[in-house]
């Protein structure tokens, strides 16, 4: 029998619908009536009848409200509303709800009724032929819907999950709940060997995969969680140990990894969460697993991370070796290469935990004080770091970070390589400057040191370095200051007087000239410290 719902505040009329029509002739039956939306909706929401019939104009909660809050509880919803002739712009209006009828109140014969009853019936006989047979795409929608709207949202109670999840026949017994999740580790790379470009289909084809993987061990539900990711829930009886269901977890985890590999050809990474009692547990465990998540950029790709068993992260030995390394075998022996060196050491051998946002933040540094350390020109400064930076941002794990940081020194040095060899008198002047860009420096003692007259050096320098004298030497002493900014704590006015700047106004003017912030600004923006130094902030010239 199809359950009925009215909802109407007219007595005469809600009891004249309810009893004047043999609701068994149409397989329905009614479960009750109301005299308001508010209270249809409550009904409707937990009964969840195949056939409502509402008037529009009502207390507390009108028609047209309550077709939409029923609408989106159940999108096949019948609906049927009750209206007067005078109001049949407010059934227009209703049947772009994709409401399914109407009846005039007291103006339709019981005959007329029944035939709008009846295409509801044949409309719901349809709908359930089609139920019986509905796809396993269908059921893990359901079930996704389901389980996202009780972990992060307040729709559902308890009592209400457990009913619909029972009504799912979900493999979930609340007395021990694990909840598990799994990180694809290239999800980008396998939707673009399916073509998929938007991931449904790679998403429906795993959880086909996952379900069916369930199924064979009798316990737990897969979820779609967030494009790369998926959430594994595992239910256990209030007989099984705690080690029974850890050692049953860990092999369920093993065998999807093994198959997601031999039919996907992906790896993947798991964060899985302890025993615990209840559905509500799960929101509490999934909290717990999206934060342990960060750990896998540390363990790199194909790890298990377990809640509560990790230590803080901090950077592997091995690859802060190499990085060092790295670094040492650079060939040049630039000041701003040792600054690096001992940046990098100090942070990769600090003894304090770190995250990934830390870590990107420092390599993001580095990639700028590397660039300043080979002296590019600015013209190809700016699309570099960027470049760079933005790949480092999107890095996935550490390993990813550091092999991005070796290329990119490596482009450097590619980048090196194909410079225009200099003459040797610009050569030298620009050692010159290397050794005396602390001082003063003028056209005519740099053009008595390689013997040439100054115009000459002028027009020569401007013809091979593609920048004048005194532009280069503004430039090339702001990009020592901005090496002091990031490797040390020195004072602003301090870092001033060390790069060659007569007083600390000009040092600030000029250097918010070339790069658009000032230097405290500049330093807050490249490094993860703040300056502690407390002076006045005297940018704004």
């Amino acid at each position: 029998m199809y359950r009925v719902l009215i909802a109407e505040d007219e007595m005469l009329v809600r009891m004249g619908l309810k009893h004047s029509i043999d609701w068994s002739e149409y397989h329905m039956t009614v479960i009750a009536d109301v005299a308001n939306g508010q209270e249809a909706l409550e009904i409707y929401r937990r009964e969840m009848p195949e056939l409502l019939i509402t008037d529009i104009k009502m207390p507390i909660m009108d028609g047209m409200e309550l077709i939409a809050k029923a609408r989106e509880l159940n999108p096949d919803a019948q609906i049927v509303i009750l209206t007067c002739v005078e109001d049949f712009e407010t059934v227009r209006k209703a049947l772009t709800h994709n409401v399914q009828d109407y009846i005039l109140k007291l103006e339709m014969t019981t005959e007329d009724m029944g035939t709008v009853l009846a295409n509801i019936r044949d409309r719901l006989d349809r709908l359930h032929k089609s139920a019986h047979t509905r796809s396993d795409v269908d059921i893990h929608i359901l079930k996704d819907n389901l389980m996202k709207e009780y972990l992060l949202g307040t729709r559902y109670s308890e009592a209400e999950f457990t009913a619909k999840a029972a009504n799912l026949n979900m493999r979930l017994h609340p007395h021990r709940l694990v909840v598990t999740l799994m990180e694809i580790d290239r999800f980008d790379l396998l939707c673009k060997r399916f073509k998929d470009q938007k991931g449904q289909l790679v998403r429906m084809s795993l959880l086909n995969v996952l379900s069916e993987v369930l199924t064979n061990y009798g316990c737990g539900e897969a979820f779609a969680d967030a494009d790369s990711r998926y959430l594994l829930v595992f239910g256990f009886d209030e007989c099984s140990g705690e080690q029974s269901i850890t050692d049953t977890v860990n092999t369920i985890v093993e065998h999807i990894r093994s198959v997601l590999n031999m039919y996907f050809n992906i790896s993947v990474s798991f964060v899985i969460n302890r025993p615990q009692i209840g559905y509500p547990s799960m929101k509490k465990q999934y909290s717990e697993c999206l934060a342990k998540l960060e750990d896998r950029f540390f363990l790199g790709v194909g790890s298990n991370t377990y809640v509560g068993g990790q230590q803080p992260m901090r950077i592997p030995e091995q690859i802060g070796s190499d990085l060092l390394r790295l670094v040492q075998d650079w060939q040049t022996n630039d000041a701003a290469k040792k600054t690096l060196e001992r940046t990098m050491r100090t942070f990769l051998t600090q003894d304090t935990a770190v995250n990934a946002a830390d870590v990107k933040r420092t390599f993001k540094v580095w990639v700028l004080m590397a660039a300043l350390a080979v002296r590019l020109s600015q013209a190809n400064l700016p699309e570099l770091v960027a470049d760079y930076s933005d790949r480092m941002a999107g890095a996935r794990t550490l390993q990813e970070l550091a092999d991005t940081f070796r290329t990119y020194l490596q482009t450097i040095g590619d980048f090196l390589s194909n410079k225009t060899t200099l003459s040797k008198e610009v050569s030298d002047v620009i050692r010159y400057i290397d050794d005396n860009y602390k001082r003063e420096l003028t056209l005519a003692e740099l053009a008595e040191v390689v013997h040439v007259s100054p115009n000459y050096l002028s027009s020569l320098f401007k013809k091979e370095a593609g920048i004048n004298y005194a532009d280069y030497l503004l430039q090339y002493r702001i990009d020592r200051a901005k090496e002091l900014l990031l490797g040390t704590f020195s004072k602003t006015y301090e870092i001033a007087e060390q790069t060659g700047f007569a007083n600390q106004s000009y040092f600030s003017r000029a250097f918010k000239k070339l790069t658009g912030m000032g230097p405290k600004e500049y330093r807050r923006e490249w490094t993860m410290h703040r300056d502690a130094e407390g002076e006045p902030n005297d940018e704004g010239h």
